[in-house]
């Protein structure tokens, strides 16, 4: 078992500051995402905000599941055989939602630039709110292998460890190697897509039409898809050392095993869980930068003028997302 005893004081100090921090950042940026979608869905129908309260349903519930995995880190697993099974299987679904909800949104941005008509039309309410419910339904299911693939066992110092060795080595790898290929390289590279085909079009419309109602628009649609290309590749850089771990790594118990020679392969597996904690306490924080006001509020804070708030309109920084195609 990779525990704390595996590494050096500093480093088990490190892990826990680190983890500490990005478990407040993740608790207060997505219930405060979660706050201004209710408080904006109670208002007006926006479509997109239905995705963005999935996300971060989604991250505020795994940010909550790795407090097991913490205390299993600092001392040992706590809860039992069914524990076990749900925190594993619930994990990898809120994963799962997050690169659906990613995926879906990245489809509506390009169909709502374009074919702004249709997707208009096309975008009620209660729509979307099915696409959601849809979304956990689909991930749920994707994921309920893993229910049987968790257990409990105890080790021969009497510690009880939350394992996924079920199916062995070859049938894990099989899931996790399929599961990374359908919802992980795929759904990645399609979003890539997407906003490449945004970001080239938006190139080609500027400055050839002067239109004061095309160029605000052209403007709306750029700031979204910065704040999707963000999304994406905060989501990429945290999530893909993690993927590749849990995929090729064959032996969990093997915790001196030095992976491409480079690091011990205890250091890297928590390593790369700890950046999965970073990439749900980041989404938040890029939602506000790229939507308007944090951005605003830092160059306010650090430049020590109040110039920039001058004919700024009084929006919350989830105000790009609830612009209509």
């Amino acid at each position: 078992m990779v525990n704390s005893t595996s590494f050096s004081l500093s480093l088990v100090v490190f892990f826990g500051i680190f983890y500490s921090a990005v478990f407040i950042m993740s608790v207060v940026g997505n219930t405060w995402v979660l706050t201004t979608c209710y408080v904006t869905l109670r208002r007006t129908h926006s479509p997109v905000m239905w995705f963005l309260a999935n996300l971060a349903s989604a991250d505020l519930l795994f940010t909550f599941l790795t407090i097991l995995n913490a205390i299993g880190f600092y001392w040992r697993w706590i809860g039992g055989d069914v524990t076990c099974k749900l925190h594993g299987f619930l994990v990898e679904a809120t994963y799962t939602v997050s690169i659906t909800t990613l995926l879906v949104v990245s489809y509506q941005r390009l169909k709502a630039f374009v074919d702004p008509f249709n997707a208009l039309i096309n975008s009620w309410p209660r729509k979307e709110f099915l696409k959601t419910v849809a979304i956990w339904v689909l991930s749920l299911a994707v994921c309920s292998p893993l229910v049987h693939i968790y257990r409990v066992e105890t080790q021969e110092n009497g510690e009880l460890l939350c394992t996924n060795t079920t199916w062995g080595r070859i049938g894990r790898q099989i899931f996790y190697g399929v599961h990374a290929i359908l919802y992980f390289i795929i759904p990645l590279s399609y979003m890539i897509f997407s906003q490449t085909q945004i970001f080239r079009a938006l190139r080609s419309r500027s400055g050839v039409i002067n239109n004061n109602f095309i160029e605000r628009s052209n403007r709306r649609h750029r700031k979204v898809a910065k704040t999707l290309a963000a999304l994406t590749a905060a989501f990429a850089i945290c999530q893909f050392p993690f993927m590749v771990t849990r995929t090729l790594i064959t032996s969990a118990e093997r915790e001196r095993l030095v992976y491409f020679h480079l690091a011990p392969y205890g250091f890297i597996w928590r390593g790369s869980q700890l950046l999965i904690c970073l990439n749900v306490s980041l989404d938040p924080l890029l939602y506000g930068y790229f939507g308007g006001n944090l951005k605003s509020v830092l160059q306010t804070g650090l430049l020590g003028c109040n110039c920039l708030q001058r004919r700024r309109p009084n929006v919350t920084p989830l105000t790009v997302f609830q612009q209509r195609p």
